[in-house]
Protein backbone atom coordinates (compact mmCIF):
# COMPACT_ATOMS: atom_id res chain seq x y z
CA UNK A 1 0.00 0.00 0.00
CA UNK A 2 3.10 2.13 0.92
CA UNK A 3 4.11 2.10 -3.15
CA UNK A 4 0.36 2.90 -4.34
CA UNK A 5 0.69 5.98 -1.64
CA UNK A 6 3.83 7.43 -3.16
CA UNK A 7 2.81 6.71 -7.06
CA UNK A 8 -0.73 8.93 -5.93
CA UNK A 9 1.71 11.68 -4.38
CA UNK A 10 3.32 11.62 -7.58
CA UNK A 11 0.36 11.85 -9.72
CA UNK A 12 -1.52 14.40 -7.78
CA UNK A 13 0.98 16.75 -6.99
CA UNK A 14 1.37 20.27 -8.15
CA UNK A 15 3.81 22.57 -8.67
CA UNK A 16 3.18 24.92 -5.67
CA UNK A 17 2.55 21.75 -2.91
CA UNK A 18 4.70 21.04 -0.09
CA UNK A 19 6.57 17.56 0.84
CA UNK A 20 6.66 16.71 -3.05
CA UNK A 21 8.12 13.16 -4.17
CA UNK A 22 11.06 13.90 -6.34
CA UNK A 23 12.22 10.28 -6.03
CA UNK A 24 9.94 7.51 -6.28
CA UNK A 25 12.32 4.85 -4.56
CA UNK A 26 13.47 7.32 -2.28
CA UNK A 27 10.45 8.98 -1.40
CA UNK A 28 11.92 10.99 1.45
CA UNK A 29 14.08 12.61 -0.57
CA UNK A 30 13.91 17.02 -0.24
CA UNK A 31 13.83 20.05 -2.01
CA UNK A 32 16.87 22.06 0.19
CA UNK A 33 16.88 25.80 -0.71
CA UNK A 34 20.69 26.70 -0.76
CA UNK A 35 20.47 30.25 -1.72
CA UNK A 36 23.50 30.39 -3.96
CA UNK A 37 23.03 32.27 -7.41
CA UNK A 38 25.12 29.16 -8.41
CA UNK A 39 23.28 26.44 -7.14
CA UNK A 40 19.84 27.58 -6.10
CA UNK A 41 18.54 24.47 -4.84
CA UNK A 42 19.73 20.44 -3.41
CA UNK A 43 18.27 17.37 -3.30
CA UNK A 44 18.43 15.04 -0.53
CA UNK A 45 18.56 15.26 3.14
CA UNK A 46 20.09 18.06 5.90
CA UNK A 47 22.99 17.05 8.49
CA UNK A 48 24.58 18.61 10.50
CA UNK A 49 28.21 18.80 11.92
CA UNK A 50 29.89 20.16 14.97
CA UNK A 51 34.14 20.36 14.87
CA UNK A 52 36.45 21.83 17.58
CA UNK A 53 37.46 25.05 16.84
CA UNK A 54 41.82 24.40 17.17
CA UNK A 55 42.11 20.71 16.39
CA UNK A 56 38.61 20.62 13.56
CA UNK A 57 38.00 17.31 14.97
CA UNK A 58 34.49 16.30 14.41
CA UNK A 59 32.65 15.99 17.63
CA UNK A 60 28.78 16.01 16.44
CA UNK A 61 27.39 14.33 13.58
CA UNK A 62 23.86 13.72 12.64
CA UNK A 63 21.41 13.81 9.88
CA UNK A 64 18.33 15.46 10.41
CA UNK A 65 14.72 14.20 9.49
CA UNK A 66 12.66 16.44 7.03
CA UNK A 67 13.41 20.32 6.09
CA UNK A 68 13.79 21.67 9.31
CA UNK A 69 14.91 25.12 10.00
CA UNK A 70 18.49 25.62 10.76
CA UNK A 71 17.65 27.07 14.42
CA UNK A 72 15.74 24.27 15.51
CA UNK A 73 18.50 21.74 14.99
CA UNK A 74 20.60 23.73 17.35
CA UNK A 75 19.99 22.15 20.07
CA UNK A 76 19.72 18.36 19.24
CA UNK A 77 23.01 19.18 17.89
CA UNK A 78 24.33 20.52 21.39
CA UNK A 79 22.76 18.00 23.55
CA UNK A 80 24.17 15.11 21.14
CA UNK A 81 28.18 16.95 21.54
CA UNK A 82 27.76 16.63 24.85
CA UNK A 83 26.67 13.39 25.25
CA UNK A 84 29.33 12.32 22.90
CA UNK A 85 31.94 14.09 24.76
CA UNK A 86 30.90 14.51 28.22
CA UNK A 87 32.30 18.06 28.09
CA UNK A 88 31.15 21.41 28.69
CA UNK A 89 30.15 23.49 25.86
CA UNK A 90 30.85 27.04 26.50
CA UNK A 91 30.18 28.82 23.11
CA UNK A 92 28.72 27.62 19.80
CA UNK A 93 29.72 29.82 16.42
CA UNK A 94 26.73 29.65 14.16
CA UNK A 95 25.90 31.63 10.99
CA UNK A 96 22.99 34.18 10.26
CA UNK A 97 21.02 31.65 9.61
CA UNK A 98 20.63 30.42 12.84
CA UNK A 99 18.24 32.92 14.08
CA UNK A 100 18.28 31.64 17.53
CA UNK A 101 17.99 33.14 20.88
CA UNK A 102 21.27 34.12 22.67
CA UNK A 103 21.79 30.95 25.05
CA UNK A 104 20.31 27.66 24.26
CA UNK A 105 21.34 25.09 26.95
CA UNK A 106 23.75 27.01 28.99
CA UNK A 107 25.89 27.82 25.84
CA UNK A 108 26.78 31.14 24.20
CA UNK A 109 25.68 31.71 20.99
CA UNK A 110 28.05 33.65 18.83
CA UNK A 111 26.67 34.99 15.28
CA UNK A 112 28.02 37.58 13.02
CA UNK A 113 24.98 39.60 13.88
CA UNK A 114 26.29 43.19 15.88
CA UNK A 115 25.00 42.93 19.43
CA UNK A 116 23.60 46.02 21.15
CA UNK A 117 25.92 48.10 23.12
CA UNK A 118 29.14 45.75 22.11
CA UNK A 119 32.24 47.58 21.92
CA UNK A 120 35.43 47.51 19.26
CA UNK A 121 36.98 44.87 21.75
CA UNK A 122 34.36 42.69 21.61
CA UNK A 123 33.12 43.28 18.07
CA UNK A 124 36.66 42.33 17.03
CA UNK A 125 36.66 39.10 19.09
CA UNK A 126 33.20 37.81 17.56
CA UNK A 127 34.63 38.95 13.89
CA UNK A 128 37.47 36.50 14.44
CA UNK A 129 35.33 33.51 16.15
CA UNK A 130 32.90 34.39 12.78
CA UNK A 131 35.58 33.59 10.63
CA UNK A 132 37.13 30.66 12.22
CA UNK A 133 33.51 29.46 11.47
CA UNK A 134 33.76 29.61 8.18
CA UNK A 135 36.46 26.38 7.97
CA UNK A 136 33.25 23.95 8.62
CA UNK A 137 32.49 24.75 4.71
CA UNK A 138 36.44 23.36 3.85
CA UNK A 139 35.00 20.78 6.17
CA UNK A 140 31.23 19.69 4.31
CA UNK A 141 33.21 19.75 1.15
CA UNK A 142 35.96 17.37 2.27
CA UNK A 143 32.81 15.14 3.34
CA UNK A 144 30.93 15.31 0.03
CA UNK A 145 34.17 14.51 -2.20
CA UNK A 146 36.56 12.41 -0.19
CA UNK A 147 34.08 10.69 2.39
CA UNK A 148 31.36 9.82 -0.26
CA UNK A 149 28.72 11.90 1.66
CA UNK A 150 28.03 13.15 -2.23
CA UNK A 151 25.90 10.31 -3.26
CA UNK A 152 24.11 8.30 -0.80
CA UNK A 153 23.68 5.02 -1.28
CA UNK A 154 22.16 3.11 1.81
CA UNK A 155 17.91 3.40 1.83
CA UNK A 156 15.88 5.40 3.94
CA UNK A 157 16.68 8.05 6.32
CA UNK A 158 18.08 5.05 8.74
CA UNK A 159 20.64 5.20 5.82
CA UNK A 160 20.98 8.87 5.93
CA UNK A 161 21.76 9.01 9.40
CA UNK A 162 24.45 5.82 9.13
CA UNK A 163 25.77 7.71 6.21
CA UNK A 164 26.70 10.65 8.08
CA UNK A 165 27.73 8.68 11.24
CA UNK A 166 30.46 7.09 8.50
CA UNK A 167 31.49 10.14 6.85
CA UNK A 168 32.53 11.72 9.99
CA UNK A 169 34.13 8.71 11.71
CA UNK A 170 36.11 8.57 8.06
CA UNK A 171 37.16 11.69 8.42
CA UNK A 172 38.56 11.68 11.55
CA UNK A 173 40.56 8.79 11.66
CA UNK A 174 41.89 10.53 8.38
CA UNK A 175 42.83 13.12 10.47
CA UNK A 176 44.33 10.95 13.56
CA UNK A 177 46.62 8.70 11.04
CA UNK A 178 48.00 12.19 9.34
CA UNK A 179 48.40 12.92 13.04
CA UNK A 180 50.38 9.44 14.16
CA UNK A 181 51.80 8.92 10.58
CA UNK A 182 55.28 9.26 11.87
CA UNK A 183 54.96 7.16 15.41
CA UNK A 184 52.54 4.28 12.97
CA UNK A 185 55.92 4.65 10.04
CA UNK A 186 58.48 4.24 13.10
CA UNK A 187 56.78 0.96 14.85
CA UNK A 188 56.35 -0.48 11.28
CA UNK A 189 60.54 0.06 10.48
CA UNK A 190 61.43 -0.60 14.09
CA UNK A 191 59.04 -4.34 13.94
CA UNK A 192 60.96 -4.89 10.04
CA UNK A 193 64.34 -4.05 11.47
CA UNK A 194 63.42 -6.93 15.15
CA UNK A 195 62.30 -8.95 12.91
CA UNK A 196 64.27 -9.45 9.67
CA UNK A 197 67.28 -7.95 10.52
CA UNK A 198 68.19 -8.88 14.05
CA UNK A 199 66.41 -12.12 14.13
CA UNK A 200 66.97 -13.53 10.48
CA UNK A 201 64.90 -16.42 9.10
CA UNK A 202 66.86 -19.04 8.36
CA UNK A 203 66.30 -21.15 5.14
CA UNK A 204 67.34 -24.46 4.80
CA UNK A 205 67.61 -26.02 0.98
Amino acid sequence: MEEFDVLYRVLTQQKEDKNKVYSIHEPEVLCISKGKEHKQYEFGNKSSFTYTRGSGIIVGAMAIDGNAYDGHTLEPQLEQVRELTGGKIKKAIVDKGYKVKVGILGVDIVMPKMLKGENYYLKKKREERCRSRAGIEGLISHLKYDHRMIRNYLSGTAGDKINTLLAATAYNMRKWMRLKKDEILNLIFRWIYQTLILSPVNIQR
